[in-house]
């Protein structure tokens, strides 16, 4: 499986086309005091007063500028275990040039059941904190895994070259609902987001987007529904989620939204891989929405630009 990159930009220069940054707007790559990313497994890392974890692949090639995704695994799937070749497939990435980058769940991390949703202060087992941050108390705060994913890719590119127009991440289910997080809240950071059965209002008793109208920078956000069959626990239905994310991020102006559907159900389907991949990083950070060519997509799959017109 391999996923074209191109031409990528040396570090701290935009990709080909496109509008580099202004100094007032200067990337930095940055480590939190004595802490250096490396290959692998990295623990203690230090991000909101928790010590967390991340693991990081690498590709042969780094003289260059390297395009980067975070992996986002949901409520089932070990996090190393989502993205294998067997799961989600995006391990494969560094075959073609891709710096990979599996941010670890707390509940992972401090070796606590990584389901269920329970009150402020207690070892719940809450999988990804938009779960808590979003679910209880709506506000305009990112929360603790926005901000540990940011940090995280930062120091990533202390050690290694990274492009910054080309910083994207992706995932299923709960892992959806973090790239949802993610792209409403710290759209400037990243080039785009895959969203997979995503939670986006939960029944619409827990929005998780901002309480207050937030801008988005100028990005692309896949949505993918896996069709009638997209159900977790009897209680989330993602033909309602799904479509409630696609108009949310169609009213962004400059946002692409493609909107996708399958029939796979409430997981990810590692055929839908190769192109979503591809689809987001022919759109890097600051590429005008108009210059969006949507490509066709696998079989089994339909997509359109602009929200759902199917559900």
């Amino acid at each position: 499986m391999l996923f074209a990159i191109g031409a990528v930009a040396p570090p701290g220069v935009a990709a080909e086309g496109v509008e580099a940054p202004s100094e007032a707007a200067a990337w930095t790559a940055v480590c939190p005091e004595g802490f250096a990313a490396a290959a692998g497994r990295n623990q203690g890392f230090p991000s909101d007063g928790q010590a967390r974890e991340f693991h990081v692949f690498l590709p042969d090639d780094l003289d260059t500028a390297r395009p980067l995704f975070v992996a986002l695994t949901g409520t089932v799937a070990p996090e190393m275990d989502f993205v294998s070749p067997e799961r989600a497939g995006f391990q494969t990435l560094v075959e073609s040039g891709w710096i990979v980058a599996v941010p670890f769940r707390r509940c992972a991390t401090e070796g606590r059941p990584c389901k269920g949703i329970g009150p402020q202060g207690t070892n719940d087992g809450r999988f990804w904190e938009p779960w808590f941050d979003g679910t209880f108390v709506q506000t305009n705060d990112e929360g603790p895994d926005v901000r540990f994913i940011e940090s995280m890719v930062r120091c990533i590119a202390a050690s290694y070259p990274v492009d910054h127009a080309r910083i994207y991440t992706g995932g299923i289910s709960a892992g959806g609902t973090l790239t949802h997080r993610n792209m409403m809240f710290n759209s400037p950071f990243f080039a785009g987001g895959i969203s997979a059965s995503g939670n986006f209002q939960y029944l619409s008793k827990f929005p998780i987007e901002p309480k207050d109208p937030i801008a988005m920078d100028p990005s692309i956000v896949v949505v993918l529904w896996g069709g009638p069959e997209d159900k977790y626990g009897g209680t989330s239905f993602y033909d309602v989620e799904t479509r409630l994310a696609s108009e949310y991020y169609s009213r962004q102006d400059g946002v692409v939204t493609v909107s996708c559907s399958g029939t796979h159900g409430h997981r990810w389907p590692p055929a839908f891989t190769s192109w979503a991949v591809e689809t987001v990083l022919s759109h890097p950070k600051g590429t005008p929405a108009a210059d969006f060519e949507l490509t066709t997509p696998p079989e089994g799959f339909s997509c359109v630009v602009g929200p759902y017109t199917d559900h």
